[in-house]
């Protein structure tokens, strides 16, 4: 693994792709243009060829000196010499450049005699100072003899273009080349690895999709030229069929040259021949006439059918077609022609160019593509790098910001809280904790807690866990074996229960008593309820315990405060106690009995059963057996013929189950005229997937007049909303109302980025306490330290409510920073300060696990 790490091995193997995948698109491209310009010169050579064979052919019949045409003929470009010749050798007419006697085309003359259809022939003399291309084509007389008419073309043009091709080419790839090496060079002291890698790797892509394409398309092309290409030839040769069959039975020619003369001008056919009894009876060239066809190997293989079939000959660049003569079920004889294969490859250079084309253009602009992301991400992989040495030489100033949440934003973000980490323990290493000693923070607690607790009135629910049956348990067991069961019973409460602010567990010889102080009474009646459930299945599932635990519920008001100096315990005054003894007498292990207190409140929820008892206290008087809760569907039918409060307890029984209420059904009860009702219902449109519910909610804001559902709706628009909503929260900063202003700000900090940043930082002389706190916490979650002083300035103002958002603003960031200014104002004269300062010390001493 060290050797790949810190050797240039890879560097250089991927910068030599780059380079080979460049010489790779030169050869094909340089290819593809030299085939287009020898396929264009070889069709005009062809195509002129067949016309002057048309007009040699009807100077013949007409017995016109054709001469004069030959010579006039070598006033066309490129033409070297043209003849005409008799099968023995003889000349019939000529046209020669002088600077080229034919007399010295000796070798390629018996060749030339002995064709049978169109052929090109090359030469090059001995002193390579001429180059030529002679085409022959067999003409027929009229009295069906044969002559031949050779033609030679120069190839100096040709072979010149050629030249220019590949030296333009090798000019203009090594120039390219050329320029890659200077700018590696150049960037090699500079350039990653990484750049080097992503280039190195694009090329290989480039490369591996060039060759692949070219071979699939090369291979689709024959595929598919092949086909059409069968069929055009098997078709044509088809249309010889009737003058084919009369030509057999009668011997007449006339109809066969005809269509032959027609065939002929296509490029690429090259002769016909009409077969009878494995002899040839006619063909475009007189001398095969008779010719036997045993020589023939494809000829025997298409007697074996009476469909026409197709073969290819190698040796003379031809495919061959072989179509059967019917009439009726009797086969009179077989139609052969010749085509040329070249021919079919004009098209292919042609789309093989434009993929050259297209491959080097996407060579270059993925490479460019590349090497912009590289420097992207080297540059800010380099500003980390920069930071990290940095702070490895001690210096923890460093924050860097990039403006976005993909892995590298997320990076960042991340490196910016471990820096501030980084930073809070440093402080804290050098001697932080002295301002959060022990007996100060505790101190001021206790003096707080009981100025400010002590005396209030409070609704409660209380749960009562009666030990039925303890006393006869301690006449007749082991004290140790009561004390673990009460000891059970109470770690169970305390594990179901979570005592903390709003809950609290008091143990009580007969029981245990937990009472439910939560703020809202929906929320302290199905808290302690569902709480109820679950110790009920906990205790019955342990029937070894040696007395009867027994669940009471009732609702109270109550008087809470501190009524022990030492203690920072709360305690509370009321009658959290029904008459649970003659209700253990007809209670289940595992049932809950409510008194009817409860069971008004929760009636249109839940379902009891009632039950009427003889109290020695109250005499005869009924409770309620809890049975459980309503459906879902009935408790949605229930919603608009229910009281607020009811609805309210349905919304937040809901709240629990999003998933079986439609939504349509919530965008309905939106419309109730109770503002608590609708503040609720959004409570529970926050829960719902953000694409059914963004629409709903930008209505809302735009509609709301209730300032309390209007705050809730801006609360859930920041979690469903995006940079586009930006606008829409930054309009209710406008608003008269501290609520609304402080949730906008919240939404605004849920969706970030850096316009929400920039934002902010205008906002920070925001003169309301509640939505500068609330701009400070977002800022400081950004990593902008400088709002620590804002927020120790805060803290000192004259306004009461100024300084309690600047303490629970400084709780909210949970960072060391924040521990003196929250210690020096311990001693604010306020209660609501303090209370705040006190609340925010001990979310710190949380958070940084400072021991006190």
């Amino acid at each position: 693994m060290n050797v790949y790490r810190d050797s240039k091995a890879i560097e250089k193997l991927l910068a030599l792709v780059t380079v080979l995948t460049l010489i790779s698109f030169a050869y094909y491209f340089t290819l593809s243009e030299i085939e287009e310009l020898e396929a264009s010169y070889k069709t005009r050579r062809v195509m002129l060829t067949k016309m002057l064979g048309r007009e040699i052919a009807d100077y013949l019949e007409k017995r016109i000196e054709i001469t004069p045409r030959l010579s006039n003929f070598l006033a066309e470009e490129g033409v070297a010499y043209a003849a005409v010749q008799q099968p023995d050798g003889s000349i019939i007419a000529k046209g020669e450049n002088y600077a080229i006697p034919m007399g010295i085309l000796e070798k390629i003359e018996e060749t030339a005699l002995k064709a049978s259809h169109l052929i090109s022939l090359p030469y090059e003399d001995p002193s390579r100072t001429v180059s030529l291309t002679e085409t022959v084509l067999p003409v027929i007389t009229p009295g069906s003899k044969k002559v031949v008419l050779r033609i030679g073309f120069f190839r100096n043009s040709e072979k010149n273009k050629v030249s220019h091709i590949k030296f333009r080419n090798t000019i203009v790839f090594s120039f390219l080349i050329f320029a890659l090496s200077i700018i590696w060079f150049l960037r090699k002291n500079k350039a990653s690895n990484l750049q080097n890698s992503l280039m190195g790797t694009t090329a290989i892509v480039i490369l591996m999709l060039f060759l692949s394409s070219r071979m699939t398309l090369q291979k689709w092309y024959e595929n598919e030229w092949h086909q059409n290409f069968t069929k055009n030839a098997i078709a044509v040769s088809k249309m010889f069929s009737t003058a084919s069959a009369r030509l057999i039975e009668s011997s007449l020619e006339s109809d066969i040259k005809e269509e032959y003369k027609i065939a002929a001008a296509d490029t690429a056919f090259a002769y016909i021949s009409i077969i009878k009894d494995d002899k040839i009876v006619f063909h475009s060239d007189p001398t095969q006439v008779n010719e036997n066809m045993a020589a023939d190997e494809n000829y025997p293989r298409s007697l074996n059918t009476k469909k026409p079939m197709i073969f290819r000959n190698d040796l003379e660049s031809l495919y061959e077609v072989y179509v059967p003569v019917m009439k009726g079920q009797h086969r009179l004889g077989t139609i052969k022609t010749g085509w040329f294969i070249q021919n079919s490859y004009e098209p292919l250079s042609i789309i093989r160019d434009r993929l050259v084309l297209v491959f080097t253009a996407a060579l270059i602009i993925l490479l460019l593509v590349m090497h912009l992301l590289s420097r992207r991400v080297t540059k800010e992989l380099h500003w980390f790098i920069k930071a990290m040495e940095q702070v490895t030489s001690g210096d923890l100033r460093q924050t860097i910001y990039i403006d976005r949440n993909d892995e590298f934003g997320q990076l960042a973000h991340s490196f910016n809280f471990m820096i501030m980490s980084m930073k809070e323990k440093d402080m804290v290493g050098r001697g932080l904790q002295q301002y959060v000693s022990k007996s100060i923070v505790e101190k001021t607690l206790k003096a707080l807690s009981s100025q400010d607790k002590n005396g209030e009135k409070q609704f409660a629910v209380s749960l009562f866990l009666y030990f039925s049956g303890i006393n006869e348990a301690i006449s007749h067991l082991d004290g140790a074996r009561i004390f673990s069961s009460v000891q059970e019973c109470l770690d169970s409460v305390n594990k179901l229960t979570q005592p903390g602010s709003n809950v609290n567990n008091q143990l009580f010889p007969s029981g245990i008593l937990t009472v439910f102080t939560l703020s809202n009474r929906h929320d302290s009646l199905l808290k302690a309820l569902n709480t109820a459930n679950l110790i009920a299945a906990d205790l019955g599932r342990r029937p070894d315990l040696p007395f009867s635990p027994k669940l009471t519920m009732h609702t109270m008001e109550v008087i809470r405060g501190n009524l022990l100096d030492k203690s920072e315990k709360l305690s509370f005054i009321g009658d959290g106690f029904a008459d649970f003894r003659t209700m253990a007498k007809i209670q289940g292990g595992d049932e809950i009995i409510v008194t009817r207190e409860v069971s008004l409140l929760l009636k249109d929820a839940v379902n009891f059963e009632e039950l009427e008892i003889l109290s020695p206290e109250h005499g005869r008087t009924t409770v309620y057996l809890f049975k459980n809760y309503k459906e879902i569907s009935e408790i949605i039918r229930s919603f608009e013929s229910a009281t607020n409060w009811t609805k309210i307890m349905i919304l937040r029984i809901l709240k629990l189950s999003v998933d079986q209420v439609d939504q349509k059904i919530l965008f309905e009860w939106f419309k109730d005229e109770d503002p608590d009702v609708r503040y609720h219902v959004m409570d529970i449109i926050d829960r719902i997937p953000a694409n059914d519910s963004l629409a709903f909610v930008e209505k809302v804001i735009e509609s709301e007049s209730d300032k309390k559902v209007l705050s809730r709706a801006i609360a859930v628009l920041g979690k469903v909303g995006n940079e586009k909503h930006i606008p829409i929260l930054s309009e209710q900063l406008r608003s008269t109302d501290r609520r609304v202003k402080a949730n906008a700000v919240e939404a605004l900090e849920l969706i970030g980025g850096k316009r929400v940043y920039e934002f902010f930082n205008l906002l920070i002389d925001e003169q309301d306490n509640r939505v500068k706190a609330n701009i400070l916490i977002a800022l400081g979650k950004y990593g902008d330290l400088k709002v620590f002083d804002l927020l120790s300035k805060m803290i000192t103002d004259q306004e009461p409510n100024m300084r309690a958002s600047a303490a629970y603003a400084l709780g909210q960031l949970g960072m060391a920073q924040g521990v003196e200014p929250l210690v020096n104002a311990l001693s604010d004269k306020d209660p609501m300060v303090q209370r705040q300062v006190i609340a925010s010390l001990t979310a710190l001493k949380a958070d940084l696990n400072i021991e006190m």
